[in-house]
């Protein structure tokens, strides 16, 4: 499989929530494409300290936000809201199998993201930016986290790409302290119709 893409740097380390909460906009893959990514990471060759990814966790990530007063929420919502409505969906190929060694962060990712996937992201970050949210602004890298402290691990020599076609838009929260993520809130993008059936914040 093709080279894997710089690593990005590791983010920041967890927080109280009296520090605000730490959000993310992603992708949440429907039950079919989650099945195939389990399918996937079960090819993958892990050993212990290794931390495979449960499949409720498995998700793409748009943008990070930390530190994020409950206050913003619906700022949020509504800017989760007013995108996906113009967005429109697209089919992702994860065809990159591959290890980043800080943190052994193993990982499916696309060789060639689809220029609807950019210019999400990008919208995503400058709505953020002109709402005054802290938010994560570094290189777009995007992949599924298959494990993590997985040093050791090999990918696959050959596999079938995981198809993904990505319908929805969600915003989630990573619950401090519990290690489990929450969806908030789900959209679906303009012209995809399947959707994670999530459930709503409101």
């Amino acid at each position: 499989m093709p080279v894997p893409s710089a690593q990005p740097d590791p983010l920041p380390a967890a927080r109280s929530d009296r520090d605000g909460m730490r959000l993310f906009f992603a992708l949440w893959p429907q039950p079919s494409v989650r099945a195939a990514l389990m399918r996937h990471a079960g090819q993958w060759r892990f050993s212990a300290p290794a931390r495979p990814t449960p499949s409720d966790k498995l998700h793409l990530t748009l943008l990070f936000m930390d530190g994020v007063p409950e206050s913003s929420l619906q700022v949020l919502a509504d800017i989760g809201r007013h995108i996906a409505a113009q967005a429109p969906g697209f089919r992702l190929q994860l065809d990159t199998a591959a290890l980043w060694p800080l943190g052994g962060i193993a990982h499916l990712a696309p060789s060639h993201p689809p220029r609807e996937l950019a210019s999400l992201r990008q919208a995503l970050l400058d709505a953020a930016r002109q709402a005054g949210v802290p938010h994560d602004a570094r290189a777009f890298r995007p992949h599924v986290t298959l494990a993590r402290h997985a040093q050791a691990a090999r990918p696959p020599e050959a596999f079938v790409p995981v198809m993904w076609p990505a319908g929805a838009l969600s915003l989630a929260q990573s619950v401090l302290g519990s290690g489990r993520y929450a969806v908030l809130d789900s959209w679906r993008l303009a012209s995809l119709k399947e959707t994670p059936g999530r459930p709503k914040f409101r």
